[in-house]
Formats: structure tokens, C-alpha cells, sequence
């Protein structure tokens, strides 16, 4: 038998903002003397996102679908008579106009609005007036409320400095990796890495989307550039692991590694830890060539570690440092 468990949740500002625009929605549209006054809650609770730019679509959509719904709710209703069968018909035919106008997200909403019509058995002017009068206020609290987001500035330095420091800490252990043997380097950490910065993005995302000016996160891209080093960081992992710690090759790979790790949150270390690859790489000239099978192989990784841990120098060379809005 499945175990169930309640979840923990914290309220957080769209659900006061709903729970808040609803009352006021009801209230206001009860004070004007509308019909069918708890509609405005429903519009409030559809038109509150998570986003300006969402709250504004979605109010956008409903005020179409909902104007077009009057419209079809009149002209079949009152030539073709009040029945289940010409309502059928109805939506039958309007569902595939909203969508064809991109206006399908308002289709719920314009159904509540046919069923006033259908239920006051005869489309009057009033009525009319009446239905887009609960559309304005319903819609209108939605986007006055919404015109508040909190300022996600200080939750998207909290990721990267979170993320940076989880660097910090698996560039470390890959330098320890490459001088201690018994060192076997596990990819749970990346893992848990990845899952940081995706989250990360998706809040940087948002924060794009409740900005009417600009559609560019600075946030987003620094995120997406540690992603790519992320995907990196596996294959040196992998490599790591693959290597024999006795070639010296290997004790100059982890000095840059440290370095590495030590400078993650700097935006001038990437030209210093190249020119120091390129040192390593011209020191290989004069190492001797593998005398077995097993000191190839190690060279080989050895190598490829130098190229990997030169893409990854180069991602953050190209990003260059984040811009502030």
C-alpha cells in the first residue's frame, strides 16, 4: 500500500497575491452591482503568474477569447435558441477560432463567460456590458498585483556564489585526485552540481520575464557558461580516475587544478592558468616516452586532461564577467 506523506510548503507571494485578488475581485465586482460577481475571482486566479510578461499574456488571451466568446455566445444563442445542442455547436466552432488567433490559453475562461449567457436565456446589451465589465476588473487586479515582483537580485548571488564555491571545492578534490592514489574522484557531486545550475536558470529565466525592457539576464548566461564547464568537468573526472600518479606530468596537471580552484570567482586568472598549460605542454618535449602500455595510456590521459582543462579556461575567457542592470 502506497505510504503517503504531506509535503512541506512555504506560502510564498502568489499565493497571497491570489488569495488576496480574489476577495477583491468578488468585492469590487459585488459593490458595482454585477451579475455573476464571483467571476472576477476566477479571471484573478487564471491571470496571476509567476511572471509579469505570463500575467500579461495570459490577461491578454482571455480578454480575446472572452471578447470573441460574447460575440459567438449572441449570434448562436439568439438565432439558433438556448439549448445544450446549439451550445455544443458552439464551442465546437470557437475553440478552433481562439486557437488559430493564439488566444486557446483563454478558452476556460470564455467557457464560464458562454454559460452566463446561456444561463440568462436572452443576450442583451446589458448582459454584454456586464461581462466585460467583470472582465476588467478581474483581469485588472490580476495586472495591478502582478505589477509587484520581488527583486530576485540577491537569490541569483546567492546561486552563483553557491555554485562557485562548489567548483572551488571539485577542482580541489581533482587536484588531490592526481597526487594521492587512493583518490577515486565520483560524479554524485556534478550531478548535484548540474541540478543547482539548472535551478538557477530557471530563476534567472524568470527574472528576464518581469522585465518589460530588456530580454536578457546576464544571471542566465553565466549560469549556462558553468553548465558547459560542468560538462567538462565530467570527462577530467573520468580521465583522472584513468591516470597512474607517478608521471610528473600529472603533479603539474593538479597545480593547475588548484589554481584553478583557488581562482573560480576571479575574472582575470583564465590568460594566466593558459599560459601555464602552455608551459606544461612545451615541458612534454622533454619527458621521456612511455616505456609500457599502462604508462601510454596514462600519458594519453594526461594529455587530453591539458585539453580539457584548456576548453574549460577558454568558456570562462569568452564569457568575460557579468553585467549589472
Amino acid at each position: 500500500m502506497k505510504n503517503f506523506s504531506l509535503k512541506p510548503y512555504r506560502i510564498g507571494y502568489r499565493t497571497i497575491k491570489t488569495a488576496f485578488g480574489m476577495a477583491l475581485g468578488v468585492l469590487i465586482a459585488k459593490l458595482l452591482g454585477l451579475e455573476n460577481f464571483s467571476s472576477a475571482a476566477i479571471l484573478v486566479v487564471l491571470c496571476v503568474k509567476n511572471t509579469k510578461i505570463k500575467s500579461m499574456e495570459a490577461a491578454l488571451s482571455r480578454l480575446v477569447s472572452c471578447m470573441i466568446a460574447i460575440l459567438f455566445s449572441y449570434i448562436f444563442f439568439e438565432f439558433l435558441g438556448y439549448n445544450p445542442v446549439v451550445l455544443g455547436l458552439l464551442v465546437l466552432l470557437f475553440i478552433p477560432v481562439t486557437v488559430m488567433l493564439g488566444a486557446q490559453e483563454g478558452v476556460v475562461t470564455a467557457c464560464v463567460i458562454m454559460l452566463h449567457c446561456f444561463n440568462s436565456g436572452h443576450v442583451t446589451p446589458a448582459l454584454m456590458v456586464n461581462e466585460m465589465i467583470l472582465l476588467v476588473v478581474g483581469l485588472g487586479i490580476a495586472l495591478i498585483l502582478n505589477s509587484y515582483m520581488p527583486n530576485r537580485q540577491a537569490e541569483l548571488e546567492q546561486y552563483k556564489k553557491r555554485i562557485e564555491g562548489d567548483f572551488q571545492q571539485i577542482l580541489s578534490q581533482f587536484s588531490d585526485a592526481l597526487r594521492y592514489v587512493d583518490i577515486k574522484l565520483e560524479t554524485g557531486v556534478l550531478d548535484q552540481l548540474n541540478h543547482t545550475i539548472e535551478k538557477a536558470k530557471s530563476v534567472a529565466f524568470m527574472d528576464v520575464e518581469n522585465h518589460f525592457v530588456r530580454n536578457e539576464n546576464s544571471y542566465y548566461y553565466y549560469f549556462d557558461m558553468r553548465g558547459e564547464q560542468v560538462e567538462l568537468m565530467y570527462r577530467m573526472a573520468d580521465l583522472i580516475n584513468e591516470m597512474d600518479r607517478a608521471d610528473q606530468i600529472h603533479s603539474r596537471c593538479s597545480d593547475i587544478l588548484a589554481d584553478m580552484s583557488r581562482g573560480v570567482s576571479s575574472n582575470d586568472y583564465t590568460a594566466i592558468r593558459l599560459h601555464d598549460l602552455y608551459e606544461v605542454r612545451l615541458d612534454m618535449k622533454a619527458h621521456e616516452l612511455p616505456k609500457n602500455y599502462q604508462e601510454l595510456h596514462s600519458r594519453a590521459a594526461a594529455m587530453q586532461l591539458l585539453k580539457e582543462i584548456e576548453s574549460y579556461l577558454t568558456i570562462k575567457s569568452k564569457f568575460g564577467s557579468l553585467k549589472n542592470y
